[in-house]
C-alpha cells in the first residue's frame, strides 16, 4: 500500500471515529483504488458504511458540466444495513466506480446526478445503473479532508432499475430525487427493491 493510501485510511479513521474493520486492497493498476468498511458499532450509526481509498489520490479532469458543489477530489461511499454480510459486490462497484474517471478517454470526473449504466449489477436485482449524489447523510456531504490542500468530498453510491435511469435520462436527475423522496428511499443499499417507476 502507497502512503499516500495509507495517509487516507488514516484521513478516514478520523473521519469516522474508529479504524475500519474491514479492507479490500487497491487494485495494483493504476488508478489503484481500495475499499474500507466502517461498522455500525465502530461509528455510532445506526448502519455500517464502506468508502473507497485511492480515488482521490488524483484529481478528476473537470469539464462545463460540473456543478459549483463538484470537486476534483473525491471518494464513493455506500450505506449497508448493520446486519448486512455480503459486501463484497458493493466493495467492488465502490472500486470500479472510483476507477472509472481516469479509465475514460479523454479522462473524465463523476460528481452530482451522473449515471453510468452497467446491466445486471447484484443477483436477482432489477438494479442496473450507478447513480452518484451528494450524500444525504450531514455529516458526509461536506468535505472531508485535504489531499494536496484541495478538499475531498465523498460521492454517494446508489443505484437505479432500467425504468428510473430512462426517467433520468428524459427529466434530469431531480426526477429521481422527486421518486426518492416520494417513496423514502432508504440510506441503505437494498439490492431488491423494486422500481420506483
Amino acid at each position: 500500500m502507497s502512503p499516500g493510501h495509507t495517509n487516507l485510511l488514516k484521513q478516514l479513521t478520523k473521519h469516522f471515529g474508529d479504524a475500519p474493520s474491514l479492507l479490500w486492497d487497491p487494485s495494483e493498476e493504476a488508478p489503484s483504488v481500495g475499499c474500507a468498511y466502517f461498522p455500525a458499532e465502530k461509528t455510532g450509526r445506526p448502519w455500517g458504511t464502506l468508502v473507497t481509498y485511492g480515488m482521490s489520490l488524483e484529481p478528476m479532469v473537470m469539464d462545463e458540466r460540473a456543478e459549483d458543489t463538484d470537486t476534483p477530489r473525491a471518494e464513493m461511499i455506500a450505506y449497508v444495513n448493520e446486519n448486512e454480510t455480503r459486501l463484497d459486490d458493493l466493495a467492488n462497484w465502490l472500486c470500479f466506480t472510483g476507477a472509472f474517471p481516469s479509465l475514460q478517454e479523454p479522462p473524465t470526473f463523476l460528481g452530482w446526478g451522473h449515471t453510468i449504466h452497467m446491466g445486471e449489477l447484484f443477483p436477482n436485482s432489477s438494479l442496473t445503473t450507478l447513480l452518484t449524489l451528494t450524500s444525504i447523510v450531514k455529516a458526509d456531504n461536506e468535505p472531508a479532508f485535504k489531499v494536496d490542500n484541495e478538499d475531498v468530498s465523498f460521492l454517494w453510491l446508489t443505484f437505479l432499475t432500467d425504468a428510473e435511469y430512462a426517467l433520468k435520462k428524459e427529466h434530469g436527475v431531480n426526477a429521481i430525487l422527486d421518486l426518492f423522496s416520494a417513496y423514502k428511499h432508504p440510506v441503505t443499499l437494498d439490492r431488491f427493491r423494486k422500481s420506483y417507476v
